[in-house]
Order: C-alpha cells, then sequence, then structure tokens
C-alpha cells in the first residue's frame, strides 16, 4: 500500500508542479511573493487535516526538528521557483532525482537505514539520467542548464525534509501532526519575508493578483498538500530512501499532462513535445524508471 501512496504522491505533485510553473513564470515575477501567497493558502489546509485525523501532541523533544522541517519545507521554494525559469517543467522537476542520491547517505547518517547493493544501484542510474536531461547541446559542447544548480539547491532541502519526517516517525509522530505541524512552521517561516521592505511592496502590489488567481491556488496548494501527505504517510510504513526514489516518477505525469492539456490551453505549460524531445525524454524517464524498479525490490 505504500507504495501506492508514493506513487499517488508523485502524480499530485505533478498537478501542484504544472500550477507552479504557470504561476512563476505567467504571473509572479519575485519567486518570495509567490511562496508567501502560497503558504498563506496551504495553511487552511491543516484545520481540515485536524478535524478528520485529530494531531496529539508531540514530545517536547521533536519541537527542534518540528523546526528544521519546517523551515526546509519553505527553504526549497526560491531555488525550486527559479529551476522552474530556466527548463522544461518536466526536465526541471526531474533534476530533483539528485535529491535521491542525498537521501540515502543523510538517512544512514540519521537513522541508521541502509539499502541494497541494488537499490544504491538503482540512485546511481536515477541521478546518471537526470544529469543527462539537464545537458544542452550549444555551439558544438555540452553545458548543465542553470536549472540544475537552482534545483540540485531544492533538491538539497527535499532530502533534509525526508529525513526529518522520518525522524519525526521513529519518534511517535502521528502523519497527521507531523503533516500539520510542518505546513503551519512553513508558513511562520514565510511571514518573515515580509520584514523585506521590497517583498513587502511586492505582495501589496500583487495582492490584486493573488485574489484574481485564487481558484489556480486552491488547486496548486490542495495538490501540493495532498501529496505532502500522501509522501509523508509512504514514508511513515517504509523506507525514506525508497519512497523518495519512487516519486520521481513526477515528470511522466508532468509530460502526459501537457501532452493531454496542450490542445485545451497551451499557455498553461512550459513543455517543448516535439518528437525529438520527447523521444529524449522518454528514454531517460525510463531510466530513472528502471533505478526506481532497482530502488522498490
Amino acid at each position: 500500500m505504500w507504495f501506492f501512496a508514493a506513487l499517488l504522491a508523485a502524480g499530485l505533485y505533478a498537478v501542484a508542479e504544472t500550477c507552479d510553473n504557470f504561476l512563476v513564470n505567467r504571473e509572479f515575477k519575485h519567486p518570495l511573493t509567490l511562496a508567501f501567497f502560497a503558504y498563506t493558502f496551504s495553511v487552511i489546509f491543516v484545520p481540515v487535516l485536524f478535524y478528520f485525523q485529530p494531531p496529539s501532541w508531540p514530545l517536547l523533544s521533536t519541537i527542534p526538528v518540528f523546526i528544521a522541517v519546517g523551515f526546509v519545507n519553505f527553504g526549497y521554494l526560491w531555488p525550486y521557483y527559479k529551476g522552474l525559469r530556466e527548463d522544461d517543467t518536466s526536465v526541471a522537476i526531474s533534476f530533483l532525482a539528485i535529491e535521491r542520491i542525498m537521501v540515502p547517505a543523510l538517512a544512514f547518517l540519521v537513522v541508521g537505514e541502509v539499502l541494497a547493493p541494488s537499490q544504491y544501484l538503482g540512485i546511481v542510474i536515477i541521478v546518471a539520467a537526470v544529469i543527462a536531461l539537464g545537458l544542452h547541446h550549444a555551439r558544438r559542447r555540452f553545458k548543465l542548464s542553470k536549472g540544475v544548480w537552482y534545483i540540485t539547491w531544492a533538491a538539497l532541502f527535499l532530502a533534509f525534509e525526508g529525513v526529518l519526517l522520518k525522524v519525526l516517525f521513529d519518534n511517535g509522530v502521528t502523519v497527521s501532526t507531523a503533516v500539520g505541524g510542518e505546513t503551519i512552521v512553513s508558513f511562520l517561516f514565510a511571514a518573515t519575508v515580509l520584514f523585506s521592505k521590497r517583498v513587502r511592496k511586492d505582495v501589496v502590489a500583487s495582492s490584486p493578483l493573488f485574489f484574481r488567481l485564487l481558484p489556480l491556488f486552491l488547486v496548486e496548494e490542495l495538490f501540493t498538500f495532498l501529496g505532502l501527505y500522501s509522501e509523508s504517510w509512504a514514508i511513515s510504513h517504509a523506507s525514506v530512501s525508497i519512497v523518495k526514489a519512487i516519486t520521481m516518477v513526477a515528470p511522466f505525469f508532468l509530460m502526459l499532462y501537457a501532452w493531454i492539456g496542450e490542445g485545451i490551453s497551451p499557455r498553461f505549460f512550459k513543455e517543448d513535445l516535439r518528437r525529438g524531445k520527447v523521444v529524449r525524454k522518454a528514454f531517460l524517464f525510463a531510466l530513472i524508471i528502471a533505478g526506481i524498479i532497482l530502488v522498490k525490490n
């Protein structure tokens, strides 16, 4: 069951990432302004979660972990938004596979999690495929997309997030408590961007745009929240390294959504669907899936 929860998280995140792409590339100029609005909206789902799954009071010793996981959940957004501006959405999100090679090392150091050799091989295949996705041919030489560097920073934050969630679960924290607590702390960190005069002015100036796009924010944050819950549930029942590897299937969903939706609203998607590009992506995505299969076994 946890495998399907991890796979579901990938599909849910892909919807949210499609919305993120539109918001950061078409509507909002300042990533921190978008981050503030996103977390202001996401916190409204916490009471709903707590209604259906009442939280429990965590141990006092876990409070620093909640603060840390909330910080990294907010901190990844700036480089993540910057990365979305550099490449096709599916390619940029594929770069997050770099996180999958960080997670096993962190999981081993923090919670003593050890994988089989074939699983480590799967992680290496995933990362190699992602690096190939990030290579761009220009002027008779290959160079890495700028998006690789931005998403690498985002991946580092997300690697810590997964391991910190595992620490919470190992200390008896329930899934609803962990997800709700992380969201609330992330919102508090997002509110600190208002200390910047430039960001504060941009938030005020962008407020009419935010209210005009409320339905899109609702969809984006709902799917992000559901994806976080589904992924967290999977992490609470299985290895964090394996769950994180499985969620790498998100680029497949992204390309599928773009293929389906391009004829309806091409402006909403940022995806090169020319045959040669699609074949190359499909081949490298297949390598990522092969790596995921090795990781799962």
